[in-house]
Order: C-alpha cells, then structure tokens, then sequence
C-alpha cells in the first residue's frame, strides 16, 4: 500500500474513532459543549501551537550542526516539518523520511543522519517523562509511576550508552526491511550517537524538549479556557497532557489515535469534569496540537520535494 493510502486510512480511521466517541456520548450534550467553544480563542492557540515548534526546530539544528551538517535554516525547517506530516506513522517512524531528504538534497548519508533523528525522538521522550514525573506529583498519583517513570529513562540510557548492547540492539533492528537502508554504517552510527549524547548536547537538547512540552501544554489551557474550564489549572495541563502523548506513543498505534485522546479524556475525568465535556475538549487538543501540524507539515513536503519521495517511503 502507498503511503499517500496508508495516511489517508490513518485520517479515515481517526474520523471513525471520533466519531465513536460523540457517538457514545449524549447528544444533547455534546452540541451544548461544542457551543461552550471562544471562538476567538482560535488564533492564539494556533499561534502557541506554531511556536511551540521553535524548541523542537533548535533542538534538530543543534543537532545536524553538532556532527558538523551545516545546511541553510529554510531547508531544515522544511525538513523538520516534512518528518511532522508523517509522525502519524506508528511509533513516529515515518519521520525518518528526513534522512531519506537529507541524502537526497545534500548527498548526506543515511547512516550519518538517522542515529540524529532516533537521538532527537529520544530527547523528545526524555522532556516528556521529565514533564509527566512534575505531573505525577502535582495531580498525586500513585508514587510507584515516577519509579516506572525513572527506570524507563535509565533503561532508555542505557540502550544508547553502553556500546555493546547499542550495536547489538541496532543489528537487532537493521535487520528489518524497512529500517535496513538508513544503517549501513553500525560503527559510524554509534559514533554519531554518541557526539550526540554528551553532557552538554543532552542538557541543552533536553532543555529545548521540556520548554516544547511547556508551551504544547500551555496551548491546551488556552483550549481549557475556551470552553471556559477553569477547574483544571495550568500546572494540571502541564501534568495531564505529556502523560496521554506517552500513553498513545507506547502504543505504537499510528498517531496513538483513539488512546492518546482515550487516556487525556480519562487523566480530565479524574480531575473533576464530566466525560461528555471531557471526550469533546480531548478531540479539539488533538485537532489544534496533531492534527494542525501534521497538515502543516504536508506543506512543507511539498515545498521540500518530500511529497514525491514519499510516494516510495514504505513502512
């Protein structure tokens, strides 16, 4: 299947799980909260959604520049938001169509850009369960989940760290058809990984992940106040939203569709609101903060010549 088929199905499926949701939901209901809707609140949150990106779009420069791939500032944008149009794939391995780019328009190797793209993701991961440990504490949840917490980002250190298990965990992986082509070099791309996880690059990339989560949650109060939800406070969006992105990625289900708005719509239960109101807030977030950046992103594979090579991007 192409995968201009492949996200279409995603879409379809997504309007389907939607849809179900309203579906179990009272009608009645569900028209009065869409109606609790600012509709001026629109701009502004679209505009924290959009600046939310500048973080992330730092932290991939960074990056490239720190295994000396210089390449100019419109172009890694570009990049940046093509591997954004497909992080709709399960596990956001579409994404690495931005080292199929980078060899296409610059003659870069893959082996040299994709360890950048697994370390940037994991940097991505660590700033979001930094985020959901201030969650646990602040909404008081079970104190054994920031242990879990922890020790999921000690293993994840240590993958990457400890050479022997890294070369043994990506031979493991190269031998898939889909991931085959973006290692040839295991030996290059440890050393890759490597430069990539100093102490400095990681505190400096951690950083820029945490301050994205900030603004990513901060643009979900601003939805919160939309519907004119005051109950939850904006420490709670900071807590709650992080955790349901983690929940829908561990999935692995294509955009974690369904789960990511299953668990934030639960995470908004548990806090005191009502599940009507609950399950609509938690489509509008995914609209503004998935759905809003993956069409953004379409037009950035455009503009990167991305659109066409996808067509022979398989999964």
């Amino acid at each position: 299947m192409k995968l201009e088929n492949k996200i279409v199905l995603i879409i379809v499926i997504s309007i389907a799980i939607y849809a179900s949701f309203l579906f179990f939901s009272d009608y009645n209901s569900i028209s009065e909260n869409i109606n609790y809707f600012k509709i001026e609140y629109t701009i502004p949150i679209l505009l924290l959604v959009a600046a939310s990106w500048i973080p992330l779009i730092l932290k991939w420069d960074y990056l490239l520049k720190k295994n000396s791939i210089h390449i100019p500032l419109k172009t890694t944008i570009l990049i940046w938001l093509s591997g954004s149009a497909l992080s709709i794939t399960p596990g956001q391995v579409g994404e690495l169509i931005k080292s199929q780019l980078l060899k296409n328009i610059f003659n870069i190797p893959r082996s040299k850009t994709a360890p950048i793209i697994f370390v940037d993701k994991f940097y991505d991961l660590t700033g979001a369960i930094i985020a959901s440990i201030i969650g646990i504490i602040i909404l008081d949840i079970d104190f054994k989940l920031i242990i879990l917490s922890i020790i999921t980002l000690g293993i994840i250190f240590f993958l990457i760290y400890y050479r022997p298990v890294f070369e043994f965990f990506l031979k493991k992986i190269t031998k898939l058809k889909f991931f085959s082509k973006y290692s040839e070099n295991i030996t290059e791309s440890y050393e890759i990984v490597k430069n990539s996880t100093s102490y400095k690059t990681a505190s400096i990339s951690i950083s820029l992940s945490i301050i994205y989560w900030i603004m990513i949650a901060s643009s979900v109060y601003l939805i919160l106040l939309a519907f004119d939800i005051h109950s939850i406070n904006f420490l709670q969006s900071i807590a709650t939203y992080p955790a349901s992105v983690l929940i829908g990625v561990a999935s692995f289900i294509p955009g974690g569709v369904g789960v990511t708005e299953g668990s934030l719509a639960g995470l908004f239960v548990l806090q005191g609101m009502d599940i009507s109101l609950a399950l609509i807030v938690s489509i509008f977030i995914r609209i503004f903060t998935l759905w809003f950046s993956v069409s953004i992103g379409f037009i950035g594979l455009k503009l990167s010549g991305g659109l066409s090579l996808s067509r022979n991007f398989k999964n």
